[in-house]
């Protein structure tokens, strides 16, 4: 197991976790359900982690990835300054969950803006998750990018065949 492997094992908690965390602590804001709130809560705390993960590998899954002959360095460092964006929303997104799910556990007065603060930036660690994941796609599948794109060009000292 490699740190590309690693990698795309975690890359995904952060989109799919500040979804579906941002959508049950909406759901369950406007429809009073605090199970629904305190899931939300859990997802995006598993989104933040899972986002400090995917940070922590994608560091080392790119020096793996550059060294293939197929691959763009252009497009790695394109996806590694989208994801680099999202690691500015998904680690507070984790700190501030937590203390929202703290806050609620209390009874604070700060609890309905704090899960709603919550709320917006799951929703924006969303839209930063998914460009970021937008962009790792076009490293190498060609699924993405389609099979007659251009993958390495001129940024790799490989003789053209």
């Amino acid at each position: 197991m490699n740190a590309a492997y690693l990698h795309l094992l975690v890359n995904h908690l952060p989109l799919f976790g500040a979804l579906f965390g941002t959508v049950a602590l909406v759901w369950g804001l406007l429809k009073h359900n605090a199970g629904m709130k305190t899931a939300g809560l859990i997802f995006l705390i598993s989104a933040s982690a899972g986002g400090w993960m995917a940070h922590i590998t994608g560091e080392r899954a790119e020096h793996f990835v550059e060294e293939l002959p197929t691959v763009s360095r252009q497009t790695v460092h394109a996806h590694e300054d989208a994801a680099e964006t999202t690691h500015l929303f998904v680690v507070p997104l984790g700190v501030l969950a937590i203390l929202a799910l703290y806050l609620d556990k209390k009874g604070s007065r700060w609890t309905p803006i704090t899960l709603w603060t919550v709320a917006t930036l799951g929703a924006a660690t969303c839209i930063t998750a998914g460009f970021a994941a937008e962009t790792g796609g076009h490293i190498i599948h060609s699924e993405v990018h389609g099979p007659t794109a251009e993958h390495a060009s001129s940024d790799h000292d490989h003789p053209e065949n």
